[in-house]
């Protein structure tokens, strides 16, 4: 049974009829705000630097899943139908993959993915858990329903091979599979170099060949690319990612080639994270940085990366870059500086939390400066930490006069930032930058009763507890505060 039947979404016609035509500034708070028009250069960015380097792509849609009220004590999910069109585009020759972290998530896209199949796109729902017992009945059902290639699943222990034998029963449909390549970060998946992963490949490349599963590649999370603060340092990591299941990959093949299988395995090697993914964007960007800003360092590495993913089709195996919250950003992406600013700043941050003001503490920050409630704490916000300050979000400049967008890097902020908070109430204190940048408190002063926009350290995280995000769009000159649409998200498990 879906989740649909006991965590029904939020009713987008009635949320509509309500909102849409009004100003953000008359919204309840606090809120979760989507700037559409960023997101849509994000979305297209990615997809034309898949196109242009001749990469595939997977688009992981747990960025903007959904919400419900903490009360009612269920899991928060935030996927959004027409944030996933963007994420997947228009071109009906490019095949509509997705990586879901629930299938909850997987069920509330059923019709959308229904439609593109019908349509003669071909789907891929990739499960980004190591399969488990309890997914089988609801995966075989979405399987079920789309047919086959429809949907993959993740290996990361050889007992798994057990549980995935009675998918085709259930579906009447034979299940993808990838090996999960830990990289290190000890969440996941097996190491390529080690014991575990030959054990894991003999059983996979076993069901492979009785037709319990099609073993299709492999695939990798460097999670660890969120603590790099370079493009130099994303591009390494990417390499990283792509060389180990390279390695993993020609195992694979050797293996299969020594057991003479009748239907040896074709293999993508399927890495990302957003740092890691956004990186390949620099191989396409040096028109636009100019010569003082391409280093040889970073020139040798993009040349060493393209080198690399020639080197994996030339061995047989296809490419595929897969991330998550590249379509919204937030401060934590700014702070891994993985491409040029021309492509990530400030205004391509698509997600911000709505506050209010509640009251004024004159004189009681740091070296006498103000402080401020409002009314957007820890379940607003999310409570992951941003390496480039100490912090929960940074507050926009929307709707203070004299205050600009910045033009520094996300450590050199000077401004307003949540400095402290607790559930439900977010301390603002104010932050002063070594490099001098930015208003003084005076300029960018606030009051009570004013609504306020905070960009997140992590928009996962942050839009979590939001049962349905405002959508509104700053190319729409004049009109960048209206409100255009209310995108409903998956609610549960």
């Amino acid at each position: 049974m879906s989740s649909a039947d006991f965590y029904p979404t939020s009713p987008k016609d009635a949320l509509a009829a309500l909102y849409v035509g009004k100003s953000i500034r008359h919204v309840p708070t606090p809120a979760a705000v989507i700037n559409v028009a960023a997101a849509r250069r994000n979305c297209a960015r990615m997809l034309q630097a898949c196109e242009e380097l001749s990469l595939g792509w997977r688009a992981h849609v747990k960025t903007h899943k959904v919400a419900t009220p903490p009360r009612q004590l269920c899991t928060a999910r935030r996927v959004t139908v027409e944030l996933a069109r963007l994420q997947v585009g228009t071109d009906a020759s490019r095949p509509v993959n997705l990586i879901v972290s629930t299938l909850a998530e997987a069920e509330f896209l059923l019709p959308m993915l229904a439609e593109y199949r019908s349509h003669g796109r071909r789907v891929n729902v990739l499960y980004g858990l190591p399969i488990a017992q309890n997914a089988m009945s609801r995966l075989a059902a979405i399987a079920k329903a789309l047919g086959e290639g429809s949907v993959s699943v993740l290996l990361d222990d050889p007992a798994q091979l057990a549980v995935v034998s009675r998918f085709q029963a259930l579906s009447g449909v034979v299940p993808h599979a990838h090996i999960k390549i830990d990289m290190g970060g000890r969440r996941a998946g097996v190491a390529e170099d080690g014991a575990r992963f030959l054990e894991l490949a003999e059983a996979a490349l076993d069901a492979h060949s009785r037709g319990a599963v099609i073993l299709s590649g492999l695939y990798s999370h460097a999670g660890h690319s969120y603590r790099g603060d370079s493009r130099v340092a994303a591009i390494k990591m990417m390499k990283e990612e792509i060389s180990a299941m390279l390695k993993a990959a020609d195992r694979l093949r050797a293996r299969a080639t020594e057991k003479a299988l009748s239907n040896p395995p074709s293999l993508v090697v399927s890495a990302g994270a957003s740092p890691t993914a956004l990186s390949v964007q620099n191989l396409l960007a040096s028109n636009e940085d100019g010569a003082d800003n391409v280093t040889p360092e970073l020139q040798a590495e993009t040349e060493s990366l393209s080198t690399l993913f020639s080197l994996v089709k030339e061995r047989g195996h296809a490419v595929e870059i897969h991330a998550g919250v590249y379509p919204t950003l937030d401060l934590q992406q700014l702070a891994a500086h993985s491409i040029s600013s021309s492509r990530l700043s400030w205004g391509d941050i698509a997600l911000t939390v709505l506050a209010e003001v509640h009251s004024i503490y004159p004189g009681r920050g740091a070296d006498g400066t103000a402080e401020a409630l409002i009314g957007s704490g820890g379940l607003a916000l999310g409570r992951e930490v941003c390496k480039a300050y100490d912090g929960m979000a940074m507050l926009t400049p929307w709707g203070r006069t004299g205050v600009e967008l910045p033009q520094c890097n996300v450590e050199d902020f000077q401004g307003w930032v949540v400095g402290r908070f607790s559930q439900e109430h977010g301390i603002l204190t104010w932050r002063s930058s070594k490099a001098g940048s930015g208003p003084t408190p005076e300029q960018g002063m606030i009051e009570v009763g004013q609504k306020v926009r905070l960009w997140p350290n992590h928009a996962c995280i942050a839009s979590s507890h939001f049962g349905w995000y405002f959508v509104v769009d700053e190319d729409r000159t004049g009109r960048e505060d209206e409100i255009v649409d209310i995108w409903t998200k998956a609610r549960g498990w």
